[in-house]
Order: structure tokens, then C-alpha cells, then sequence
């Protein structure tokens, strides 16, 4: 975005009268500035194509930085995952003996997950 969006505005911007992007480096530094959405403005776009220009970087930059706090998001609010410590209940369908200890431990599990979550609640409530 970086690349497309400076030759663009260079292009578009480099003949006109009163430009002031009229180099490669002027015209990096408005992309930068503008897809990271600061914009110092120092230099901007004076003709209708780099307006338009302008609008597709500005646009790409919010998606890019808000596609980049999802992830980020997601990545701190996502739960540790515990592969390996479960058993599928399907494991053996032929043996109902075994689905049925299977599904007996995952109960077990998830009393003991409720239990810890009542005790954190009652924390939470005597401190309150």
C-alpha cells in the first residue's frame, strides 16, 4: 500500500502548479503519514486525482490498523486452548462402556471448572 500509494500520488501530483509532492521522498513521507493516520500536514494532495488517491490510502489505513487491533485482540482475549487433554467421545463408537466413561470424565471436568468459578465468584462478591 505503502509503494502503490506514493507512486500514485506522485503521479498525480508531481505537474500540477502549486504541488507540494513533487518527490519520490515527498511523496513516501504523505503516504506513511497518511496511511498511519496522523497526517501532519505538511503535504497534501491539491489536485482532484490525489484527493482521490488520498481517500484510497486513508481508507486502506484504517482497515490495516484495524484489522491489526482484531488480531491483537484476539490473540489477548482468547483463552489458552488445552489440546491433548481431552478425550473425543467418540473415540470408540462400538463401545458404549467406554463413550459413557469418556463423557463421565468431561462431567467431572466441567463440575470442577463450575466449583472454581463459584468460589471465584464469592471472591469477588465479599470484596464488593
Amino acid at each position: 500500500m505503502l509503494q502503490f500509494g506514493a507512486l500514485a500520488i506522485l503521479s498525480a501530483e508531481q505537474y500540477a502548479p502549486d504541488a507540494n509532492i513533487t518527490s519520490a521522498s515527498d511523496a513516501i513521507w504523505w503516504t506513511y503519514v497518511t496511511i498511519t493516520t496522523v497526517g501532519y500536514g505538511d503535504h497534501y494532495p491539491v489536485t482532484n486525482g490525489g484527493r482521490i488517491v488520498g481517500i484510497l490510502v486513508m481508507t486502506a489505513g484504517v482497515g490495516l490498523f484495524g484489522t491489526l487491533s482484531g488480531f491483537l485482540a484476539n490473540a489477548f482475549l482468547t483463552p489458552p486452548s488445552q489440546t491433548g487433554t481431552e478425550e473425543p467421545v467418540d473415540a470408540d463408537a462400538s463401545d458404549p462402556k467406554a463413550q459413557l466413561a469418556a463423557i463421565k470424565r468431561m462431567l467431572d471436568e466441567q463440575e470442577k471448572s463450575i466449583a472454581r468459578l463459584r468460589a471465584q465468584v464469592e471472591e469477588v462478591d465479599k470484596l464488593l
